[in-house]
């Protein structure tokens, strides 16, 4: 599935903070509605039922007060009590349609409205009776009762807070839980959204930097092709543009070695000839003077002549070295026919090989190969001392093909070992400057190794130890070619 990115990278960091920071204010503003609706519920309930049992307590007394006025006034007769007793059931009136208004429970409203029946018996029996002992009695009968229902009342306004304070709990507890439970689902998520995110930014970087380190390399052949915000792919096509330019000049150079090399042979023979003409005395005898300075132009138009093949040989390699003709190649087999083809060079330095090959077969080119393991054998024998040891192993390690290739020379010193795979670098080292060559060698071996998506390292020993590793399966061979 392609992914569709926006503009530039900032809008792509925008949407990214704002998309994983989205979960996070949804866990927010669910907290807040929760615990707006737990507020809600404990103004709505527990406040409604204080109020209610504050009005009860008082009504309960507010009958005190009205028992206390009827009852003396039933001992004593005096008509202030009776207007005292006038006072406070105004007053009870006003409370019971206070709390006859409120919200009531069933049972509430059903103790309130005993009450006020009672209340309002007692008040028209007093209205009709004189200040005798039955009366004093009758009060005192009556309102027990009325009192009992009274503190009925308070008692059910007592158990509604219980149930409100109880309810109120719940909800907190529930909404304690739907809190957890949230940021529960909410944290795997905010790391999901965090680690995609993070894949989308970099993604586009790392295709940026492999295409800077495929530039850095000399890997020409694949475009470079960078998926990501407008910005970033306006970079990438800027690469493959450099790409394309490199191309190019490469192309460019390899025509300019190619037209300089054959345009020296043709005074390089002429001058080779002429050293040789003076040489053999053809012209005149030489006296020993000249005779050395004939020696000297004759060695160095040799050495010239190397070296104007080494530079054919390095464009042509150059103009080979964009494709593979792979396919699979028994490579024990090919290390074998290398070490034949190299047999009279051995034989002649009286070198010892130590072979350890292991049956290994991989998907490569096998014209590329051998120029591989033949240049690496070849400086083995060239650095190696009058009868060496040269030791060859092959084996297989995870998905690659190895190959080890040692010798008991000089070795190649720390500084000397990045440089030594640069093309036409003979090396500072007294003892690698002193075996002339045209410096092209490892350059070439470093080049189709590359092709092959594959390693070359070179590792520590008395001498120069030399590691390749090629991939083996023809998938990861076709995606280098």
């Amino acid at each position: 599935m392609r992914i569709s990115y926006p503009r530039s990278f900032l809008s792509l960091l925008v949407i990214g903070f704002t998309i994983v920071a989205a979960p996070l204010l949804f866990a927010l503003f669910s907290n807040a509605v929760a615990f707006e609706r737990l507020a809600s519920i404990s103004e709505n309930a527990v406040h409604s039922a204080v109020k209610v049992a504050q009005a009860s307590r008082s009504l309960a007394g507010r009958v005190a007060a009205l028992e206390r006025a009827s009852r003396q006034y039933a001992v004593a007769g005096e008509k202030s009590f009776l207007e005292a007793y006038t006072s406070h059931r105004r007053v009870f009136v006003e409370q019971y349609g206070s709390l006859d208004a409120m919200a009531l429970s069933e049972a509430q409203r059903a103790d309130l409205e005993a009450v006020g029946r009672q209340a309002e018996a007692i008040n028209q029996f007093l209205e009709r009776a004189g200040p005798t002992p039955a009366l004093s009695a009758y009060l005192a009968r009556e309102f027990a009762t009325l009192m009992d229902r009274t503190q009925a009342l308070v008692a059910q306004g007592d158990q509604v807070i219980d149930e409100g304070i109880e309810q109120l709990r719940t909800k907190a507890v529930q909404s304690r839980n739907s809190v957890f439970w949230l940021m529960i689902a909410l944290i795997p998520t905010a790391v999901l959204l965090i680690a995609w995110f993070t894949y989308l930014i970099a993604k586009p970087i790392s295709q940026v930097s492999a295409g800077i380190q495929s530039l850095g390399q000399g890997q020409f052949a694949r475009p470079i092709q960078i998926e990501g915000p407008g910005d970033l792919v306006r970079l990438g096509e800027q690469l493959d543009w450099l790409r394309e330019r490199l191309v190019t000049l490469e192309a460019q150079k390899t025509r300019f070695l190619q037209h300089i090399s054959h345009e020296l042979k043709t005074p390089l023979t002429a001058l080779r000839e002429g050293s040789d003409l003076l040489s053999s005395g053809v012209v005149g005898n030489l006296n020993a003077e000249q005779r050395e300075i004939a020696r000297i132009l004759q060695e160095n138009s040799i050495e010239l002549r190397k070296l104007i093949e080494g530079l054919l040989n390095y464009s042509a390699v150059h103009a080979q070295a964009s494709y593979l003709d792979a396919k699979i190649v028994p490579l024990n087999d090919l290390v074998r026919r290398v070490l034949n083809d190299r047999k009279l060079a051995i034989v002649s330095k009286g070198i010892r090989i130590e072979l350890d090959t292991e049956t290994v077969a991989a998907y490569c080119d096998e014209d590329k190969i051998r120029v591989v393991l033949d240049n690496l054998l070849s400086n083995a024998i060239k650095y190696s001392p009058e009868r060496g040891l040269i030791s060859f192993r092959l084996y297989k390690e995870q998905g690659d093909a190895v190959f080890e290739v040692s010798d008991e020379g000089p070795g190649i010193p720390e500084p000397e070992r990045e440089k030594v795979f640069e093309a036409f670098y003979k090396g500072l080292d007294p003892p690698l400057a002193a075996v002339k060559g045209s410096g092209l060698g490892l350059s070439i071996v470093k080049e189709y190794v590359t092709l092959h998506r594959g390693r070359i390292e070179i590792l520590e020993g008395p001498g120069a130890h030399f590691r390749i590793r090629l991939p083996r399966r023809r998938q990861d061979v076709e995606e280098a070619a």
